[in-house]
């Protein structure tokens, strides 16, 4: 390198190209690691719909969604691969039967322990654990919910944990959760700080009393293998 290119060169103005960067890498970091999220609740939504879809239809099929005296009936006409158990997974499994032809809409992206199935369907492989990133609404003692109602949840994600009520991950959607609904559609809602599912005029999602969401039935959330 030669004495004049060597001269050009100072401190000052390698120290502020240094400072640009840093300022530039603060301001585009969290875009570029929380690029794929946007991606992932897309997917997440499409796939309620699909299942929520794959509801409405079970439902004009059978009398019903999903239930236990649904699953009888499917076992008397020879279906012998539904998992045992009442986890979401053993209920939701009912629709590969007839009506949702692979286990890949059941995924929810983001989400630990959930991965995409493999559309292996005998039994013992028919969505199991992991497969299955979704709760499922019922009604009590193992019946399905029978509300008229078009925006009555009947799927719901992302689950961080069991209980009464799911407590949800807000990391997973950028503090959204995704739901499909009784008329097939699939909408979002807002994650409260502790995981609460928020819903507009109501104290949360799942509330009960005048104008529910439910009717007079008390939703039970079956939740998937795992959690």
């Amino acid at each position: 390198m030669s004495y004049s290119y060597q001269k050009g060169f100072s401190w000052p103005f390698a120290l502020f190209g240094l400072v640009v960067i840093v300022i530039l890498g603060g301001v585009f970091t969290p875009f570029i690691f929380s690029r794929g999220r946007p991606h992932n609740r897309a997917n997440a939504i499409y796939n309620a719909k699909v299942i929520a879809g794959g509801l409405s239809i079970f439902r004009s099929e059978y009398g019903s969604y999903p239930c236990d005296a649904t699953r009888k009936i499917l076992e008397e006409r020879g279906a012998d691969n539904l998992p045992p158990g009442t986890s979401a997974n053993a209920y939701l499994a009912q629709l590969i039967v007839d009506f949702v032809d692979s286990e890949i809409y059941f995924y929810t992206p983001a989400v630990e322990g959930i991965r995409k199935g493999d559309d292996e369907m005998t039994p013992g492989r028919l969505l199991e654990k992991g497969e299955n990133g979704f709760a499922y609404i019922m009604a009590e003692d193992g019946e399905s919910l029978n509300f008229d109602r078009g925006d009555t949840p009947l799927v719901i994600a992302p689950i961080k944990r069991a209980g009464t009520h799911p407590v949800l991950d807000r990391e997973a959607y950028d503090g959204k959760y995704v739901y499909g609904t009784a008329e097939g559609s699939a909408r979002m809602g807002n994650i409260d700080d502790d995981g609460t599912a928020l819903s507009e005029g109501r104290a949360h999602l799942f509330e009960g009393g005048r104008d529910s969401l439910f009717g007079n039935q008390t939703p039970v959330i079956k939740y998937p293998l795992g959690f």
